[in-house]
């Protein structure tokens, strides 16, 4: 992958298969967010291609098959939580009831919490308002960027409690991260290294 004449990685081939947790680890600038953002379908890479297959059926449009928590994802702050989802759900063609809102709004541990806006969350809670957005389609594939990064104890502990929900279910779980313990919890762990060549 290249942005201009900068090399960020090369070679770099992997597969993961319902219910897999993988970590994606390597020094920073060394291309994680920019391989999360590849596997997201944000954006395309220089050279290869990924390719996401249901039942020996490859599907062309994969965003609308991963959930995406990240720090670059912003919400709309001047929107509550609800109407957040709802935006969601309208651009994915999707509508659901308000008990529906209200079990994915208390999934998140923000019930009650729902009719309030953004804008006036605390970091924790924008946190679990990003993972009910990105849970909020039922996902096949969920990839987390840095999902801990400014979080107290019990932030960090609904990180991996919802990532072990995922996994339990089937889903395929990626997470970037630089921290070593972290990375420890996966089943395994995919290493982003700039080569030196440019």
């Amino acid at each position: 992958m290249r942005f201009g004449r900068r090399l960020l990685f090369r070679n770099l081939g992997f597969e993961a298969t319902s219910g897999d947790f993988l970590a994606i680890t390597g020094q920073n600038g060394s291309g994680k967010s920019t391989l999360v953002r590849i596997l997201a379908g944000i954006l395309a890479p220089t050279a290869g291609r990924v390719t996401f297959s249901h039942d020996s059926q490859e599907i062309t449009e994969r965003q609308f098959h991963m959930g995406l928590v990240a720090p670059y994802l912003n919400l709309y702050e001047g929107f509550t939580l609800r109407e957040n989802m709802r935006f969601v759900a309208r651009v994915r063609g999707l509508r659901f009831s308000k008990s529906q809102e209200d079990a994915r709004i208390e999934e998140v541990q923000l019930k009650g919490r729902g009719d309030e806006l953004v804008g006036n969350y605390s970091s924790g809670m924008k946190q679990r308002a990003r993972f009910g957005l990105a849970l909020l389609t039922n996902p096949s594939v969920l990839i987390l960027d840095e999902p801990t990064a400014n979080l107290d104890e019990a932030g960090k502990a609904f990180v991996w409690e919802t990532v072990q929900q995922a996994k339990a279910v089937g889903k395929i779980i990626l997470v970037a991260t630089n921290e070593g313990e972290e990375a420890g919890r996966a089943d395994r762990m995919i290493r982003v290294e700039r080569p030196n060549a440019t």
